[in-house]
């Protein structure tokens, strides 16, 4: 029994230290584990490189769409995809784009953009464009609020002219367009012009350089601008 007695306390005690020596590793690779966390807490994250991001809502429907171009399907346009950030209404319509501008969509049919533009557009629940902060590879900077049928107000600034001002337009049919009063500066010019439905000048305020102002209010056609 003796003898078996210290073969037994032997054995013990080799588990005592094989167990401590496991605590102690444990020990270390938690302190390790624990470092490279805050390692990659404290550095930028990896970068992320995918072609399309679609984000849906509650009920699987695509709402917004992230993509050079992003992803089409759930969008009900189909002739709009350019590099951009597309927000759809729960139909599948675009309400808002970000990014490089699609051509014109306004009462179910595209147009031809008159150049290359980027910024954000808007659009109403039909999915036509009714608004846009853009700027155009013509030189043109423009903040619009459109009617259904085309720009009814808008901001410019026109780099090849030199035109920086706002004009508003008459409510036309889609591509005519009647602009009714025009306010802003050229050069040494400053002016306020309205003119009727026909684009003739109908009245003209202005300040030119140190002359006097004047106001003009026999027709005139609209020089071009």
């Amino acid at each position: 029994m003796p003898d078996q007695s210290t073969e037994l306390e032997a054995k013990l005690a080799g588990l005592q230290r094989q167990l401590r020596r496991q605590r102690a590793a444990i020990a270390m690779l938690a302190l390790a584990g624990a470092g490279l966390l805050t390692a990659g807490f404290a550095q930028p994250a990896d970068i992320l490189t995918v072609k399309g991001i679609r984000v849906v809502d509650d009920e699987g429907r695509p709402r917004i769409l992230i993509g050079a171009p992003p992803p089409a399907e759930g969008r009900v346009r189909t002739d709009a995809q350019t590099a951009s950030l597309v927000v759809l209404g729960p139909d599948g319509r675009d309400r808002v784009i970000l990014g490089e501008s699609p051509n014109p969509h306004l009462g179910g049919k595209t147009y031809p953009r008159i150049d290359a533009a980027y910024g954000m557009v808007i659009h109403d629940q039909a999915g036509s464009e009714r608004g846009a902060m853009a700027f155009l590879d013509n030189g043109r900077g423009v903040v619009t609020l459109d009617r259904p049928g085309g720009d009814a107000v808008a901001m410019l600034v026109n780099d090849r002219t030199g035109f920086a001002g706002v004009t508003v337009n008459y409510a036309n049919p889609i591509g005519q367009y009647a602009e009714g009063v025009r306010l802003g500066t050229r050069d040494d010019t400053a002016w306020l012009a309205m003119g009727d439905r026909s684009e003739t000048e109908r009245a003209r305020l202005a300040v030119e350089g140190a002359a006097a102002p004047s106001l003009k209010t026999s027709p005139e056609r609209v020089k071009p601008r």
